[in-house]
């Protein structure tokens, strides 16, 4: 062998022995790192929970419901979605031309529809990058990408979107998972839906397929071209770069991508391909508005009322009382809190008796149209119509209908003389107070014998007070049931008297939970003639009397059932699960019932006498006839109605109105023909008989009948004087 064949010979071995041995370090470098990458992937994902794909998500909007009288489902009143700037269009996969779907496909997974949640090809170059970044072998800044459809969608549905070796084995493992649990078809549509498209011209960021056809071409996905549809799909891998609107040089480069790989897969024809490549596309912005469609009409198609109504104003004033309370928050951060999104409202209306309020008080058909003038801060002379209010619940607190002016509402939130105003109730007070406490603790019977006449000087104020409210009164003598009826307003001011104001006063607001301010309503004025300081709402009103129509029980009043957030499962407010209280024993709340029939039967109140409900009533009215009130309640409401001018007076316009048939001609009427079967509770411990007319005592068999009445069964007294023994007669005397 000569020299040069030796050393051609030694050359090849030297070449050969560098190449075997870089081979093995290849392998072994490949050993370990594979053996980094399986500790690093079984370290880091033991606490990495699966994922599902989620159901579309819900506007963060707040919607006000009621429930809808032809079934029991709820529908939607009121919406409120705060202004974010994003749209997301839910689209049905199978809606779509398969071009659209293959074009997402071949532009960021080709090989979607073969492997099981990750391509092991370019998930390993890209894995292998990253590790050997971490261990300090590779430090270039560029970072290859590598994640198939299925792992970008966890990517979305996660928002874990780190750039590390972490975060890409979380999702590589989510991603096997999610593939096991769902289709390919599944996969693909949810990723079509939940993409970001970038920004339209209006500045709306686009979320799926669906928003990006209409917001960049004016069309639905399903009518998108092939030029259109890879003009989209040129977009998410750079909503920025690849926008057509501000960039057509980058997304034309990546759509002409796209349809050559469509073209390479067997997506689309030689033609097709040829067509779509020279097609010119037209974008929203240049096509004719009645040839389009823009996002605003896709987004939302509900419209609210405009101004809102009674009853939206009622449910978001009851919304503030409850958030302001939760958040120590005042009213305006209160209404932003909703207005800001994340709530449900669920609301207690019947749309029929609503339906039927609102009509009866369009117009001044069942109310006077005398005018009353007052003079403002300024100085100067305005006139003014009468006005009214009314409030309907049922027996468990649920506002059903409520009203608070005449006439159109031309405001959204505006004056409700229902819910904001607190005024005097005149005589309706009086059940609630003097009457209600002596029948509460057995003070006073059906017929107990009463005179007509006032304190004497220097009780109540520095003469004889007070009077009636016809302006005398009369010295006579008669049963309870009849001062009740007429209203007579020194009977109720002798029990303030008699019994304390204090203990009156603490009766009705803690028992009825009527609201009463203890500075300026613990008085001879405001417990036995509701001339109160302030005085309670309608709503208030008619909430302390429900006691007297369902055997004793309170329940507060609400207009809405249930606050809920819009987008989870979360109850922040059951009102309806709220259980009653008992506040006044079933014997004082029958008893009661039956003498506020008198008053319909034949007292202040018969224009509001029903023909098919035992209904029951108390009339109001306060100082110089400026406001007339009237509390009705059948077997199945409890509703209180005012009338009245806001800033004037005209006495002589409501001394003439009878707010029992103004009552009648608005609700009554409704109320008399709602048919539902419910009555009044009955009462075991009350016994209907005879008084004496002599005495007012349940009589005995000795003693003349004065009428019928009601009395509790247990330590009921009859009368034992004879009916001739003249001396032993049981009528008060005057004072």
């Amino acid at each position: 062998m000569n020299d040069k064949t030796g050393k051609t010979a030694k050359l090849f071995w030297i070449i050969l022995t560098s190449l075997i041995s870089t081979a093995l370090i290849i392998i072994v470098s490949a050993i370990f790192f594979s053996i980094a990458a399986v500790f690093i992937f079984s370290e880091k994902l033991e606490n990495v929970t699966e994922i599902v794909i989620p159901e579309p998500a819900k506007e963060k909007s707040s919607c006000i419901y009621v429930p809808d009288g032809e079934n029991e489902e709820y529908k939607l009143i009121y919406k409120v979605t705060p202004y974010s700037g994003d749209v997301n269009i839910e689209i049905d996969a199978a809606e779509l031309p398969e071009y659209v779907k293959n074009a997402f496909v071949s532009i960021e997974d080709e090989r979607f529809y073969d492997h099981e949640g990750i391509d092991i090809i370019t998930t390993t170059f890209a894995l292998t990058k990253e590790i050997m970044r971490v261990l300090g072998f590779y430090t270039s800044g560029d970072r290859t990408g590598g994640s198939t459809i299925t792992q970008q969608l966890v990517k979305n549905i996660t928002s874990d979107d780190t750039v590390s070796v972490d975060r890409k084995l979380r999702e590589i493992s989510r991603a096997v998972n999610l593939e096991n649990q769902y289709s390919k078809e599944d996969i693909l549509e949810k990723y079509l839906n939940i993409i970001y498209f970038g920004q339209n011209s209006d500045g709306l960021n686009m979320y799926g397929i669906e928003a990006a056809a209409i917001g960049y071409f004016g069309k639905h996905a399903k009518d998108l071209t092939i030029s259109e549809t890879a003009c989209l799909a040129a977009i998410p891998q750079n909503p920025y770069l690849r926008n057509p609107l501000n960039n057509d040089e980058g997304n034309s480069e990546r759509r002409i991508y796209c349809l050559k790989k469509m073209f390479e897969l067997g997506y689309i024809s030689s033609e097709e391909y040829e067509k779509a490549l020279n097609t010119k596309l037209t974008f929203s912005d240049n096509v004719a508005e009645d040839e389009k469609i823009s996002l605003a009409e896709c987004t939302d198609d509900f419209i609210n009322p405009e101004p809102t109504t009674w009853v939206i104003d009622t449910a978001l004033s009851e919304f503030c009382d409850y958030i302001c309370e939760l958040k120590g928050i005042d009213r305006e951060a209160g209404m932003a809190e909703f207005m800001n999104g994340g709530y449900e409202l669920y609301l207690t209306v019947d749309e029929n008796i609503q339906n039927e309020l609102e009509k009866n008080f369009s117009d001044y058909t069942y109310f006077p149209e005398e005018k009353a003038w007052y003079t403002d801060d300024t100085g100067t002379e305005i006139s003014e119509n009468i006005q009214a209010a009314a409030v309907v619940m049922d027996y468990k607190g649920r506002i059903k209908g409520i009203v608070g002016r005449i006439g159109e509402k031309k405001e959204s939130f505006c004056w409700n003389n229902a819910l904001h105003s607190h005024r005097q109730p005149g005589s309706t007070i009086k059940p609630l107070t003097s009457y209600g406490y002596a029948l509460e603790n057995d003070l006073i019977t059906w017929s107990d014998l009463f005179y007509d006449t006032p304190l004497p000087a220097g009780i109540a104020a520095e003469s004889e007070w007070p009077v009636n409210y016809n302006g005398t009164v009369s010295g006579e003598c008669h049963p309870l049931y009849e001062m009740i009826a007429h209203s007579y307003n020194t009977v109720p001011a002798q029990l303030c008297n008699k019994y304390g104001l204090e203990n009156i006063f603490d009766f009705s607001v803690d028992k009825l939970h009527l609201n009463l301010d203890r500075e300026t309503d613990m008085t001879y004025a405001a417990l036995s003639i509701g001339a109160t300081g302030t005085g309670p709402n309608l709503i208030n009103l008619a909430n302390a009397y429900m006691p007297f129509g369902n055997g004793g029980i309170y329940y507060e009043a609400h207009i809405i059932n249930r606050i809920k957030d819009s987008c989870s499962s979360r109850v922040y407010v059951e009102n309806d699960a709220r259980r009653g209280e008992r506040v006044i024993k079933e014997e004082t709340a029958f008893i009661m019932n039956r003498l506020l029939r008198q008053v319909v039967e034949k007292g202040t109140g018969k224009q509001a006498l029903l023909k098919n409900k035992n209904n029951i009533g108390k009339t109001g009215t306060t100082e110089n006839y400026r406001d007339i009130l009237f509390a009705g309640l059948t077997e199945d409401f409890v509703s209180v109605l005012w009338i009245g001018y806001e800033n004037a007076e005209n006495p002589y316009t409501l001394k003439n109105t009878s707010s029992a048939g103004v009552w009648k001609d608005v609700f009554g009427n409704f109320a008399d023909n709602y048919i539902s079967g419910a009555s009044f509770p009955e009462c075991e411990n009350v016994i209907y008989t005879d008084y004496c007319a002599q005495s007012g005592l349940p009589a005995s068999s000795r003693c003349i009948s004065g009428g019928k009445g009601y009395y509790r069964s247990e330590n009921i007294h009859y009368c034992n004087i004879s009916h001739n023994d003249k001396s032993k007669k049981h009528i008060p005397s005057p004072n």
